[in-house]
């Protein structure tokens, strides 16, 4: 009798990977229903907390990269950029110009990023920036994207950001803006990937 200790591992690898993407049992199942998923961490040092959104598109990860590879086009495909700029590119590292397009009473925000890009071919895209120079006392985050299914026609997309402005706005109004800025954001990138 053949050992059973390659498929074992093999399972608890595949099960141990949806762990650590959070999207096991219950969270997995209501992402599989097209739920947008949102919540808070706290980061250290600061009182805003990082905004995290978790959503499926149903299509492969490849054409939904080549958005988020692009800041350059960014006025154009993702929402409330007023001006993008991609000042150089070497090799994983794209160092972006934007200016956000505020809602009131807040001034548009204009913001200096360095990003990294790693692609693991089949398995996982990765856009990870950090604030250079701008509006903002911190602008940091992420964009990922694996596959959602074993044939990979959808896809997980988790973003997470946190941005806070160098504003004498309250607090509480950039906490509303902010909450209602991410599934915004979300739901205008997966709008590119509806079927009419």
């Amino acid at each position: 009798m053949k050992s059973q200790a390659p498929v074992l591992v093999l399972v608890l690898l595949c099960a141990m990977a949806s762990e650590a993407w959070g999207v096991a049992g219950k969270t997995r199942a209501r992402l599989d229903k097209g739920e947008l998923i949102t919540s808070t961490k706290k980061v250290p040092g600061s009182e805003f907390p990082q905004s995290v959104g978790m959503m499926v598109i149903d299509a492969p990860a490849q054409p939904i990269w080549k958005i988020l590879d692009r800041c350059g086009d960014y006025k154009r495909t993702m929402q409330r950029v007023k001006r993008s700029k991609e000042i150089w590119r070497k090799g994983s590292k794209v160092r972006c110009e934007v200016l956000i397009d505020m809602p009131t009473p807040l001034d548009d925000l204009r913001t200096v990023t360095d990003a990294v890009h790693t692609v693991v071919p089949g398995k996982k895209w990765v856009r990870s920036w950090s604030m250079v120079e701008g509006d903002f006392k911190s602008n940091s985050g992420s964009w990922t994207l694996v596959p959602f299914n074993d044939a990979g026609t959808r896809t997980l997309v988790i973003y997470k950001v946190h941005a806070v402005p160098k504003t004498a706005v309250p607090d509480m109004v950039i906490r509303l803006a902010q909450k209602k800025a991410l599934p915004k954001a979300l739901e205008h990138l997966r709008s590119r990937f509806k079927r009419p």
